[in-house]
């Protein structure tokens, strides 16, 4: 009883670690094992491999994460919540048809310049690694769904304008957008010198194809025939 009593300050003088310490720590081990993940692959890289590129112990960062799916499943989330934040800066406050536009050059700025290979590579290994995981299927699955929702409503935002063709399928054009960048991102990683500057130059293109104009143009040139 008297060794417990004895104890019980030294409890007390423990220092607490601060929120935003724990978030700078979870972040080191993050960017770690994006770096490892990016550079040796998901299977080929181990847990001590991430305990090394982020020099911490592996109880600190088992306090973290317990798993290499854990990690994955973090960058996952990471990279879902950035692509959520730059659709939403890009549909606020502006023109639906130059917020379609403003979405594109930004994730040819997030994904497609020389910098972002580290990112590149994560986001197709961890679409390769969803067809054999669940769990990593559903982060995969929920992450394209907020992307897909928030584009659809800026075209529909853009019909209800009268901007945008009121016969397009708002989800499907949404769809095909999304395709196009994640094909980019293929492409790049196929052929590094790949520029992206033609494929906006299309997707221009793409954005006039179910503009309101065109179906205008369209019904003058009906009725003139």
């Amino acid at each position: 009883m008297n060794s417990i009593a004895l104890l019980l300050p030294r409890l007390h003088l423990m220092p607490r670690v601060k929120p935003e310490h724990k978030e700078e720590r979870r972040a080191q081990i993050v960017a770690a094992a994006r770096a490892c993940f990016a550079r040796a692959g998901f299977h080929r890289t181990t847990l001590q491999d991430v305990f090394a590129e982020a020099n911490l112990s592996a109880g600190c960062v088992y306090s973290y994460f317990q798993s290499k799916e854990d990690l994955v499943l973090a960058i996952a989330e990471e990279r879902h919540h950035d692509e959520q934040q730059i659709i939403a800066r890009a549909s606020i406050g502006q023109d639906p048809i130059e917020g379609l536009r403003s979405v594109a050059q930004r994730f040819v700025d997030g994904y497609l310049t020389e910098q972002d290979r580290e990112r590149r590579h994560i986001a197709i290994q961890t679409w390769a690694e969803a067809a054999q995981n669940p769990a990593i299927l559903r982060a995969v699955v929920a992450g394209f769904e907020e992307p897909k929702t928030q584009i659809t409503k800026l075209i529909r935002r853009g019909q209800a304008l009268g901007k945008l063709s009121r016969t397009v399928d708002a989800v499907a054009a949404a769809r095909t957008m999304i395709a196009m960048f994640h094909g980019f991102i293929l492409q790049k990683l196929w052929e590094p010198g790949f520029d992206p500057a033609a494929g906006l130059v299309e997707f221009e293109r793409y954005l006039d194809s179910f503009s309101a104009q065109s179906d205008r143009s369209f019904a003058r040139n009906s009725r003139r025939k």
